[in-house]
């Protein structure tokens, strides 16, 4: 959902995929994150997994991307340059799992209680780990759906 820097830069080339791109049979996990580099890092690990990926820059973003596409899950960073997370996490529909970015569980656990598909990942975090999370989660919304 990020604009180019210039005109030659697109959101593919840094590897990254606005929801309008996002065209998958394979479930869509919303990342919402403003650090390019973990941004970058979580597009190749879940698309190394099978999943498709859309992501956002902003909260705001965030929340152009669940209006347009709804993801199969999401992963949101809560303390964002510009907006906060939160916002994106409270507007998921209630079965989307989302997997809350903070480094304080301070920050996540109203949102959990709130979002009973809510689940906070602290920083420093495993791929593994959170692949591990993402999949059970996946597998509990399919259950409560079922």
């Amino acid at each position: 959902m990020r604009l180019p820097h210039n005109s030659c830069e697109t959101s593919r080339d840094r590897g990254e995929y606005p929801a309008e791109a996002v065209k998958t049979e394979s479930p869509v996990i919303l990342v919402v994150e403003d650090d390019a580099a973990v941004r970058q890092t979580l597009v190749k690990f879940l698309e190394m997994r099978g999943y498709g990926v859309m992501t956002a820059e902003t909260a705001d973003e965030g929340l152009e991307a669940i209006a347009r596409v709804r993801p199969a899950a999401a992963i949101v960073d809560l303390r964002l340059k510009r907006g906060s997370g939160r916002e994106v996490v409270v507007s998921m529909p209630p079965n989307v799992p989302v997997i809350i970015f903070s480094g304080l569980r301070s920050e996540s656990a109203e949102l959990e209680v709130l979002r009973p598909l809510t689940k906070l990942v602290e920083k420093p975090y495993s791929l593994l780990m959170l692949m591990d999370t993402i999949e059970g989660m996946l597998e509990q919304a399919r259950e409560l759906e079922a």
